[in-house]
C-alpha cells in the first residue's frame, strides 16, 4: 500500500479516511497547531477515535525534515534552510506590522538561467511536492506573533512555479482549505518569470494572483538576462494578462521589476514600461537589484530609482519600490542559493 503525505491529502480524502469530516478538521487543527512541526504521528491525538486514528496512520505519513538552518536578519525576516526527503530547499517568513508573509519554494533549485538570480547558479534538483510547500508555510508560520498572523504566502522562492504548476496549485488549494483562516485567496500571489503555458492553464484553473517577472522593456533587453524569452516574448506574456483580465477575473496582476544599474534603469524604460502595460491593470512593484557573490550587477543610486518610479507614475501605472528585506542574511528577493552562514 502506497504510504501518502498527510500535508498532501485533500480534506476530503483525510475525511474519507477517518470516516467524518469532524474528525478531519480535528487532524488538521492539531497538526497546524504543532510547533515544531512533527515528522511523525504520535499514537493518539485528541478529537479522533483510536480505530479512525490507526486508520490514518496506516495510510498516511509526514514529511520528512530538518532544519539545517535558521537566520534572523536585524529587519526581523527569517530565513530556513531545510532538508526535506533529501532536497535542500529555502523559505523566508517576512515581518508587517499588519500581516506577515511566508515566500514558499516551489522547486529545490531551478532550471531557468536568469542572470540576476542566485537560484539559477545552483542548478535544478527537484520538483517539490503540495505537501513540500504546504510544509514550508507550516514551518514559517510560527515564527508569526499572534497579532501579526502569517496570512500572505508568496511562490517567489526557489525555482519557477510554472514547471511545477500542479503541485503548486494543490499546495495553494490545501493552504485554502479549512481549518486555516489565516490565508485566503486574496493573499496568494504566485511568481513566474514567464512561461507561458503554465501562465495561461494557471489564469484558467488556479487560485490567487499573478505576478510576472519582466524586467526589461524590449525582447532583446529580456533575453540577454531571461534566455526563455525567446520562447515566450513580452508581448505574448502581456496579451496572456490581458485576456485574464477581460474575462473579469478580478485577479491582480503584479509585474515585477528588478532594476541594475546602466541594464534597464532609463526614463526610456520607464516610458517603454508604460506604454507596454497601457489596458492592462496591473501592480508594478520595483525592485532595487539585491547582490550576490560572484554576479557582476548592481542596483542603481537611489535617486535614479525615484525617478523611474515618478516616470511610470505619472504614464498613470501604480508603481511601489519594494525596499530589500532580510538582505544581509541572503533572504531578499534573487538572493536564495543554498548558502548559510
Amino acid at each position: 500500500m502506497t504510504t501518502l503525505s498527510l500535508t498532501d491529502l485533500p480534506l476530503a480524502a483525510l475525511g474519507e479516511i477517518l470516516g467524518s469530516r469532524t474528525r478531519a478538521h480535528a487532524v488538521r487543527r492539531w497538526l497546524y497547531s504543532c510547533i515544531p512541526v512533527p515528522t511523525y504521528l504520535p499514537d493518539r491525538i485528541d478529537g479522533v477515535a483510536a480505530a479512525g486514528w490507526e486508520r490514518l496512520r496506516a495510510a498516511t505519513a509526514l514529511p520528512q525534515w530538518r532544519l539545517l538552518g535558521r537566520q534572523l536578519a536585524v529587519d526581523g525576516t527569517v530565513k530556513y534552510s531545510m532538508d526535506v526527503a533529501g532536497a535542500t530547499i529555502e523559505t523566508v517568513f517576512i515581518p508587517a506590522a499588519a500581516r506577515s508573509t511566508v515566500c514558499v519554494s516551489s522547486q529545490s533549485g531551478c532550471s531557468r538561467s536568469c542572470g540576476f538570480c542566485a537560484t539559477a547558479t545552483v542548478g535544478f534538483h527537484r520538483q517539490l511536492k503540495a505537501g513540500e510547500m504546504v510544509l514550508q508555510y507550516l514551518v514559517a508560520q510560527s515564527e508569526a506573533p499572534a497579532h501579526v498572523p502569517a496570512r500572505n504566502v508568496v511562490f517567489m522562492g526557489m525555482g519557477e512555479p510554472m514547471d511545477n504548476l500542479d503541485e503548486v496549485m494543490s499546495a495553494v488549494d490545501r493552504l485554502l482549505e479549512p481549518p486555516l483562516p489565516r490565508v485566503g485567496a486574496g493573499h496568494i500571489t504566485v511568481s513566474t518569470a514567464g512561461v507561458l503555458p503554465g501562465i495561461k492553464r494557471f489564469l484558467r484553473e488556479g487560485r490567487g494572483h499573478l505576478a510576472l517577472s519582466l524586467n526589461a522593456t524590449t525582447d532583446a533587453a529580456r533575453e540577454a538576462l531571461m534566455p526563455h524569452n525567446r520562447n515566450w516574448p513580452i508581448g505574448d506574456l502581456l496579451e496572456a494578462l490581458r485576456e485574464d483580465q477581460r474575462r473579469g477575473s478580478g485577479r491582480y496582476y503584479f509585474v515585477e521589476y528588478v532594476l541594475w544599474e546602466g541594464v534597464n534603469d532609463s526614463e526610456a524604460d520607464a516610458r517603454r514600461l508604460v506604454t507596454l502595460l497601457d489596458g492592462l491593470d496591473a501592480h508594478v512593484n520595483l525592485i532595487p537589484h539585491n547582490p550576490f557573490e560572484g554576479n557582476p550587477l548592481r542596483p542603481p543610486p537611489p535617486s535614479v530609482v525615484s525617478r523611474f518610479q515618478a516616470v511610470v507614475h505619472s504614464g498613470g501605472v501604480r508603481c511601489l519600490i519594494r525596499q530589500p528585506r532580510g538582505q544581509e542574511i541572503a533572504a531578499a528577493c534573487g538572493q536564495l542559493a543554498l548558502r548559510r552562514a
